[in-house]
């Protein structure tokens, strides 16, 4: 991979909820349709994953809501991969609308699992490699508060 992986798409009905924005389960799964098309740009494949003993399982995720997306709202989503390791892939997506404001924000902890003992497994070295050329030449990430959030009111 030498270049970003952007996922863009338009709002489309079926999305809106009944307070005429995108539905909130929405967003998980066109996040989680990212991820899953990061995964591809880096070989990991659902046709490789069904065929060889690895698949991905998230382990931990967050999604934080910034802006409303409405009916036709073009957006796109980048992926940065913030850490990882030989089992696992820690990613922050951002979301956009159409005039380059973040919408949505998304951190997901993704790991490699044997699809026959399903159990973690390391990531095959010719992925590892590409996970690892994607992190060294992904562009500058300035981490934002959403990073590593911890869910709660705060109290004054």
């Amino acid at each position: 991979m030498t270049e970003e992986y952007i996922y863009k798409n338009t709002v489309q009905p079926s999305w809106i909820d009944h307070n005429n924005h995108m539905h909130d389960a929405q967003y998980y799964s066109i996040f989680s349709d990212v991820v899953v098309g990061f995964f591809e740009s880096v070989d990991l494949y659902v046709s490789y994953r069904q065929t060889h003993e690895i698949t991905i399982f998230s382990l931990e995720s967050h999604i934080s809501f910034l802006k409303e997306l409405l009916l036709d709202d073009a957006f796109y989503v980048k992926v940065h991969i913030y850490d990882y390791d030989t089992k696992r892939v820690h990613l922050f997506l951002t979301m956009y609308n159409g005039k380059d404001e973040r919408v949505a924000t998304y951190e997901v902890i993704m790991i490699g699992v044997s699809r026959v003992t399903r159990r973690s497994m390391s990531f095959p070295q010719a992925i590892l490699d590409k996970i690892e050329s994607a992190y060294h030449v992904q562009p500058t990430f300035e981490a934002p508060t959403q990073l590593g959030h911890v869910i709660g009111i705060t109290r004054k």
